[in-house]
């Protein structure tokens, strides 16, 4: 194992508080909440076109491998392969059909584990907060892509103290010590990037953005870019 993926691994594990196995289990209970309705019309208004019933989806940060299996199973001409490295979301993998596989890499400069050009969409679902730079994934999207394929990136944004901490806590004041640092604490981890910090660097990158549809009351957005 490598000392980047180690750190990386490590960074993960703190940036969930520590407690790897109430992260797969949040992971698991917050699938269908991060993949409702308004998700699934966002993914087939801007997929349908350009992935072919036999085509290869890529999802970034797989987490337990529900959506692998979501997509293996409704399609099973159509391989979806998951990237995942944190050891407890790895322990806790779904079963997945025998079109749905899972690799382990960091994220944060991952390998050439597919041909370039080969892949008609990737999907990265609330994991770019999580990297300490997404310039080097999303280069190594831009390649892994056929042309015309598609990025689906749906994420949390940076937002202004006021409407983070009081979506959460009303009144910040009667909270304890630890729950105001862990408050702050989450705050910082998950306001990393604007919406038009994501814009940016995926054009920076070669992408051409397609949408960029911000939901949540501007707390979170999705975007289709492509390659």
């Amino acid at each position: 194992m490598s000392i980047q993926l180690e750190h990386t691994q490590s960074y993960l594990l703190t940036h969930h508080g520590g407690d790897g196995h109430l992260a797969a289990q949040r992971t698991q209970d917050s699938h269908t909440r991060n993949h409702d309705e308004s998700f699934w019309r966002f993914w087939y208004q801007w997929t349908e076109k350009i992935l072919p019933a036999d085509g290869h989806v890529v999802d970034l940060g797989a987490g337990i491998g529900l959506f692998i299996q979501t997509m293996a199973q409704r399609f099973p001409d159509l391989t979806t392969t998951g990237i995942e490295c944190a050891p407890y979301m790895l322990e806790r993998m779904v079963e997945l059909p025998s079109n749905g596989y899972i690799i382990v890499d960091d994220l944060n400069a991952p390998s050439s584990l597919f041909q370039q050009g080969s892949i008609d969409t990737c999907i990265a679902n609330m994991l770019i907060h999580e990297l300490h730079q997404p310039i080097l994934l999303f280069k190594q999207v831009k390649q892994w892509l056929k042309p015309g394929g598609r990025l689906i990136l749906i994420d949390m944004v940076r937002q202004p103290l006021e409407s983070y901490l009081t979506h959460k806590h009303p009144d910040a004041t009667q909270l304890e010590r630890d729950q105001l640092e862990d408050s702050f604490q989450h705050f910082l981890e998950h306001n990393r990037y604007t919406p038009e910090d994501l814009s940016f660097m995926l054009q920076h990158c070669g992408f051409q953005v397609e949408i960029l549809e911000p939901f949540k009351k501007g707390r979170a957005v999705r975007i289709a870019a492509t390659a």
